[in-house]
């Protein structure tokens, strides 16, 4: 796709936020031989179920099945704010990975920590192309920009991949958190445990493929017109 490192980099807050909602673009766009990574800004070490290193053994696993590199921040699950220490964090792994397209968290999803993941990595992406920015690294600033639609989009997606091939491989790397998504009468009872949920990313990528005649697939949001290399990359896909 280019001369960089990267093709793809899908960032959470947390390890699973990527394979809840783009486990398939990122195997579907490793199985086309795009280079493609997964940047976690914590280990989600405050959630209800898990540690953080049993949450940091389970991205790496479920990276491995989606065919990603992963690469934790170690940023303080849900307590990291929207300042210089955490932006220069960001920038040094975007002048590192050298992606050309990032695919972030929703801006208007419910989890505050995936709210302001979004917002931190605009801006990071923005000044990580400055020369004269005082962090380390070559500048480096993605071509395109991509996000999530959260758990209930509220407009359809701006793009939409056919993930039909890749659904078996993508849902492999979901079940792989299994501190966190085993419905279990031993564990606590969180959201993303209930049968619900698992059935409302079936039912989520079952309609988004409905619309292109697919049995799944999934969405992309961006700012128009699109860019591009999100073009690019969706081209690459198909």
């Amino acid at each position: 796709m280019s001369n960089s490192n990267l093709d793809l980099l899908a960032v959470g807050a947390h390890p699973d936020d990527v394979e809840v909602h783009v486990g398939g673009i990122v195997a579907k766009a490793a199985k086309r031989g795009l280079s493609v990574a997964i940047l976690d800004l914590t280990v989600g070490d405050l959630g209800t179920r898990g540690t953080a290193e049993q949450r940091r053994q389970e991205g790496l696993e479920a990276a491995k099945i989606l065919g990603a590199q992963r690469h934790f921040l170690n940023l303080p699950d849900a307590r990291f704010a929207e300042g210089e220490k955490e932006r220069i964090s960001l920038m040094e792994a975007f002048r590192t990975l050298r992606p050309m397209v990032v695919v972030l968290p929703s801006l208007e999803d419910h989890h505050p920590d995936h709210r302001r993941t979004h917002r931190l990595c605009r801006e990071a992406m923005y000044y990580s192309g400055l020369k004269n920015y005082p962090c380390p690294g070559e500048p480096w600033r993605p071509t395109s920009v991509a996000w999530v639609g959260g758990v209930n989009p509220g407009a359809p997606p701006d793009l939409i991949v056919d993930v039909s091939d890749v659904w078996p491989q993508r849902m492999a790397a979901f079940d792989a958190f299994d501190s966190q998504v085993k419905n279990a009468p031993d564990r606590p009872v969180t959201k993303i445990s209930h049968p619900a949920f698992r059935a409302g990313i079936e039912g989520r990528a079952m309609h988004w493929g409905s619309l292109i005649l697919q049995p799944y697939a999934e969405g992309l949001w961006c700012e128009k017109p699109i860019p591009p290399g999100l073009l690019k990359l969706w081209n690459l896909l198909h």
